[in-house]
């Protein structure tokens, strides 16, 4: 608060290149930062998670084929359904598995000469319990790798830490 404070009382570099002395982006500042932190090899920070799956799936799905678990075609907070965000973002959406129960298997043989991604999506405000099988985000890449596919992986809130340990649903 006080650095915003400071900030906020004068001029910033928040769309200044110093080095240059032309105008800059503002997203510079925290991407190196998120980039340190997670390895990416670029980042932004956007709204929301349904804005960064929509932007993810405009860069590199659109036009093509993107595959989801029918148990993960859900509505996320806000009232945001990846169906709906997968047509605004251009790509066509491929269901595969059933509400309950998806194997690796059932990616693999829904590949075809359009698809270009497998996507997890997040499941962060709702539990299928019972009978059910998921597959793991290591069985996607193993898919998707052997196919030259890329992993889209909603990780809901963007929270990094496990916050399992701190007597929190993961």
């Amino acid at each position: 608060m006080a650095a915003m404070d400071e900030v906020g009382r004068g001029y910033s570099n928040l769309e200044f290149d110093l080095a240059s002395g032309l105008r800059g982006s503002r997203h510079v500042h925290i991407e190196t930062l998120l980039c340190r932190l997670t390895g990416a090899e670029a980042a932004m920070v956007v709204n929301n998670n349904a804005a960064a799956v929509l932007l993810g799936l405009m860069a590199l799905a659109r036009r093509k084929e993107v595959i989801v678990s029918r148990g993960q075609a859900v509505e996320i907070g806000g009232g945001f359904r990846i169906p709906d965000v997968m047509r605004q973002s251009g790509a066509r959406l491929i269901e595969v598995g059933t509400t309950n129960s998806t194997y690796a298997r059932d990616y693999e043989e829904a590949i075809g000469t359009r698809t270009v991604s497998l996507l997890r999506v997040h499941s962060s405000n709702f539990r299928v319990v019972g009978f059910t099988n998921e597959v793991t985000l290591e069985e996607m890449v193993a898919v998707a790798g052997k196919h030259g596919l890329i992993v889209l992986d909603d990780i809901g809130s963007g929270c990094f830490l496990d916050t399992t340990v701190y007597g929190l649903a993961p």
